[in-house]
């Protein structure tokens, strides 16, 4: 049998839908908090607050790096 060619179907959301406070708490929240304590506070799942943060294409900035401790490592 032939498969019909025609407009794919749109996707039906499977949670519930994202609100404006809780956008704007990802937004200000993302930068210094793990994703982990976000979703607990938004009471949403890990998943559906990395999906958010992907489609928001939200970047936590720069790698953090260790801080010099002015000393260097040598070898023996």
């Amino acid at each position: 049998m032939a498969k019909k060619k025609g407009k794919a179907k749109a996707r039906k959301p499977m949670g519930k839908a994202w609100r404006g406070e809780e956008i704007r708490r990802l937004r200000e929240g993302y930068k210094s908090k793990p994703a982990s304590k976000i979703a607990k506070e938004l009471g949403r799942s890990l998943a559906s607050v990395r999906g958010k943060i992907s489609a928001l294409k939200l970047k936590k900035g720069p790698a953090r790096k260790a801080k010099p401790t002015g000393k260097k490592k040598t070898r023996r």
